[in-house]
């Protein structure tokens, strides 16, 4: 099943756009499978690059994508990870010359851009993997405005909702 299909069983039209159900996506284990191993088939196509999860968050109170975060991060083969503070990225034993960020989803933009800027800032190569994005037209214009490769698992105004 592809993921649009699983992401579809869990998403809602509302005046404000797309809602996904993400404390009970998190909890699909197809879902979850799927996720880990379509995001290891992107990572792997740029070994030693240092992964980070600059959004996690851990806690039974956590209602996002958490536990698929945790479960990527087991499943990884890396060579370093830094979740949360992108400061962590420069205290590594070997510098970082490919940073991939792996993020819950994408909607603006704006936090992602800071963070975009703050690596290459760095003197890192900088690519992004969204988990889910609420348009693709949006990832294209956004990739585009700041000179960064961006792979997004499922675009949701392409999902046919059930």
């Amino acid at each position: 099943m592809e993921l649009k299909n699983i992401v579809a069983h869990y998403a809602t039209r509302n005046e404000k756009g797309v809602e996904i159900d993400l404390e009970n996506l998190s909890q699909d284990k197809k879902f979850r499978s799927e996720v880990v191993k379509a995001v290891v088939k992107r990572v792997e196509k740029i070994p030693h690059a240092c992964i980070v999860f600059p959004s996690f968050k851990s806690g039974e109170n956590d209602k996002s994508l958490g536990s698929i975060i945790n479960e990527l991060a087991l499943t990884l083969q890396f060579e370093s990870l830094v979740t949360g503070n992108l400061e962590q990225i420069s205290s590594l034993r070997m510098p970082a010359e490919n940073v991939i960020l792996i993020k819950h989803s994408f909607r603006s933009g704006k936090k992602l851009k800071e963070q975009i800027e703050e690596i290459k800032a760095r003197g890192c190569n900088v690519s992004v993997i969204c988990l889910l994005a609420h348009s693709g037209s949006r990832v294209e214009a956004f990739a585009h405005e700041n000179d960064v490769k961006i792979d997004a698992l499922v675009y949701t105004d392409e999902i046919n909702y059930i």
